[in-house]
């Protein structure tokens, strides 16, 4: 039995490349990001606003399943994965997929709003990296349909390379190089030789970020404190990074949380959204509501609650912190209605070949938070609105995060810190 394995890595870090488009009949070369959204802006919301439902329903789904485990997740590469399988699906498995992600577009329309994210994502600045890759590796004695990987090349600029499976050792060597060499080495020894056994082919996809906070944290002003539980226990002690800086921020009653926007670089384009859930409630709890909320109205609010009040110094307290995750996503994504890919008599992958189904979905993903910024990859904290003192942002205890792109609100990574660990320089 010819088994597919389908694996992805992603991370952050730092470098970018620029995604271009070569004109076929497959794919219409996409100049201009911004020209392509006025051409078609409904079209380019539906896909968009499916892929962040799609981004926080995994999310809840995961957090639920963590508890108390700290984890961070790359909503962005699961569902560019998804995508190239989309691509080779047809009847019930194609249904299964579209209904998940949320697509009610054709494929020519999906094809340019995942460019239209990538030119947003990869536009290099000196405070800003991103690079994400999408690619697939086969075994050289298999034969695919070439109309697939013509699509993959044209259409995502994936990289497409045979190798010889037999020789597992050598085939796993270069695929975790590859990947090694995509995330800035954050990602090492992505896949084993287990995971290839018996596989003819593996579709990754990585994502890797470096930012640079707009507003750095000073090395000097951080110190030791202890972490708390939701119940104001103590789980351990963490490095605590503190500065004074006009930040935005909001109460959101509908996720019973406040949220803090932590700029990356000066193009106000991407940013982490620190979310504090109010005393007594979880960050699943909050996880669940912002599923059926959204990210938008997260933004939305900030910009209202900026222009009604105008800018304000806020005292902010984040712990500096370092998360590994690596995680089997099958369950989650059959939890979510994505089942046929995994069954061997219902799956339909015929566009690359019927004999294939998918074994497994595994993401790696790691995130470093320090003083500089981010690399992808029975005290509360109180929040004062007087005129006396600046509000506080007190991050000890569990809180969640997003990394967004902020004009279509793509979910790079999404996190949880529960009981992080004491991280030194």
């Amino acid at each position: 039995m010819l088994l597919r394995k389908a694996f992805f890595a992603f991370l952050s870090l730092s470098l970018c490349i620029l995604i271009h488009l070569t004109a076929s009949e497959y794919c219409t070369k996409l100049e201009n990001a911004s020209s392509a959204l006025q051409t078609n802006p409904a079209q380019f919301a539906s896909i968009a606003a499916g892929a962040e439902k799609f981004g926080l329903e995994l999310f809840s789904l995961i957090s639920t399943q963590a508890e108390n485990d700290d984890f961070v997740i790359s909503p962005f590469s699961v569902w560019a994965l998804l995508l190239l399988l989309l691509e080779a699906a047809s009847e019930n498995t194609l249904n299964e997929l579209n209904t998940v992600l949320r697509i009610n577009q054709d494929r020519q329309a999906l094809r340019q709003a995942f460019n239209v994210v990538q030119q947003f994502l990869l536009r290099k600045t000196s405070t800003i990296h991103v690079e994400s890759l999408q690619a697939m590796y086969y075994d050289t004695f298999e034969r695919f349909g070439q109309d697939y990987i013509t699509t993959l090349t044209t259409c995502y600029n994936a990289k497409v390379q045979n190798l010889n499976f037999n020789d597992t050792k050598t085939s796993v060597n270069f695929i975790n190089n590859a990947i090694n060499t995509e995330t800035k080495g954050l990602i090492k020894d992505a896949i084993s030789e287990a995971d290839l056994k018996d596989a003819t082919l593996l579709l990754t996809s990585s994502l890797y970020f470096k930012g640079q906070w707009q507003f750095p944290f000073n090395r000097s002003e951080t110190r030791r404190e202890t972490f708390y539980d939701m119940n104001g226990k103590p789980v351990g002690e963490v490095e605590m990074m503190f500065q004074m800086t006009p930040f935005n921020y909001t109460r959101m009653q509908d996720l019973q949380a406040h949220v803090l926007e932590l700029p990356y670089g000066n193009e106000n384009r991407l940013c982490m959204l620190a979310i504090l859930p109010n005393k007594g409630i979880s960050v699943n709890q909050v996880a669940q509501s912002l599923q059926k909320l959204g990210v938008r109205p997260i933004f939305n609010k900030l910009e209202e609650d900026a222009l009604n009040f105008g800018e304000q110094e806020v005292e902010v307290y984040v712990p500096r912190f370092e998360t590994s995750t690596s995680i089997s996503l099958r369950g989650t994504l059959e939890a979510m209605g994505i089942k046929s890919i995994f069954d061997p008599q219902t799956v339909n992958l015929g566009v690359l070949s019927k004999s294939l189904f998918v074994k497994d979905v595994i993401q790696s993903t790691k995130i470093i938070v320090n003083e500089e910024g981010t690399e992808a990859a029975a005290v509360v904290a109180a929040i004062l609105t007087n005129k006396i003192s600046p509000p506080k942002f007190y991050f000890n205890r569990p809180f969640m995060y997003l990394i967004a792109e902020k004009r279509s609100s793509t979910l790079l990574f999404a996190g949880q810190l529960s009981t992080p660990k004491l991280l030194k320089n």
